[in-house]
């Protein structure tokens, strides 16, 4: 009858060590998404600043034109332009902001199971040890 209940708890922990794993395995893809989406959004922040950057210089250069009086204006526009580009920007990088939040939320998560898992691991190598002893111990020594 003990070496039921053994092989019942070992069953229970393997399950459970198995569900840990693979809750494990799906936050750590998720993660791996998210990190992807931040790449993303940083790579097309980067691109639009440099393209916004470079239409505030076009914009100040086209309203100059070589001309003094036109100079007021044009660092006006390229004022304006380059505000812009900041507001854009902010917006930007408030919502990698979020998506980082998400990934450290994730990442807490992640470590909170790894936590369970070692827990539950070295309970099922204990099982296992304390069965064998039992098993050892059980065993029917004949002298002879």
């Amino acid at each position: 009858m003990g070496y039921a209940l053994f092989t019942a708890r070992k069953l229970a922990l393997t399950a459970r060590v198995n569900s840990l794993n693979a809750q494990l395995m799906q936050v750590s893809n998720e993660q791996m998404a998210l990190a992807d989406q931040i790449t993303a959004k940083q790579n097309a922040n980067n691109i639009q600043s440099a393209y916004n950057t470079m239409n505030a210089a076009s914009v100040f250069s086209q309203a100059y034109a070589g001309n003094m009086d036109n100079f007021g204006m044009a660092f006006s526009n390229y004022q304006t332009t380059m505000a812009q580009n900041m507001v854009s920007q902010t917006e930007n990088n408030a919502s990698i902001s979020g998506l980082q939040s998400q990934e450290n939320a994730l990442d807490m998560q992640r470590e909170r199971l790894q936590t369970e898992l070692n827990a539950a691991t070295q309970e099922l190598e204990n099982v296992k040890k304390a069965e064998e002893e039992a098993i050892k111990h059980a065993t029917v020594k004949y002298v002879g």
